[in-house]
């Protein structure tokens, strides 16, 4: 999530010299500050420099990084630079759109991330619980290994309760991760 919120940082960087009539590559090189050291945002960035300085689409370059990046927000910043390239609309509105959308879809990922932590602390403890069992019976002097290897049925039972567990694991993370 850094790229997605270093990328709105930015976007923002490149409109506010485009809206004062800064030509592209000349934005692109006065927003440099903002992620010359980010290791994602930083090739891009020398990338959309040549690109602009040599007359070549700079949206191919955004559409070539979120490719390679797998990168939602990448693919959209570039949609939107190639709809200016190709209309004339001004790059300067639809990079602030973008920068808009790219802070909308941040704010929505932190909410669904903020709801899903409760659920995701409970699916925790309640699989991890069935593992404080031998350590209370150890405490209280019980061995834990005579107890589960003490014949064929409380060792079936061991093995399918951790059976259970590492599913109730995968089946909650499946679950979580559906919802974020």
């Amino acid at each position: 999530m850094a790229l997605e919120s270093a990328l709105a940082e930015l976007v923002a960087a490149i409109a506010a010299p485009l809206r004062a009539g800064v030509a592209p590559s000349l934005a692109l090189t006065a927003a440099a500050p903002t992620c010359a050291h980010d290791p994602a945002l930083g090739p891009l960035l020398r990338d959309l420099v040549e690109a602009t300085s040599t007359g070549t689409s700079a949206a191919a370059v955004w559409l070539r990084h979120a490719d390679s990046h797998g990168s939602a927000d990448l693919h959209f910043v570039g949609q939107a630079w190639g709809l200016s390239e190709l209309t004339g609309a001004p790059l300067a509105d639809a990079l602030a759109s973008g920068e808009e959308v790219l802070r909308a879809r941040a704010r929505g990922r932190d909410r669904v991330a903020s709801a899903a932590a409760g659920p995701r602390a409970s699916m925790a403890v309640l699989c991890l619980l069935p593992a404080s069992g031998p350590v209370v019976g150890a405490a209280m002097g019980v061995d834990p290994r005579s107890l589960y290897f003490s014949s064929p049925v409380a060792t079936a039972s061991l093995l399918l309760g951790l059976v259970l567990a590492a599913g109730a694991w995968w089946w909650s993370q499946r679950i979580l991760g559906r919802a974020a």
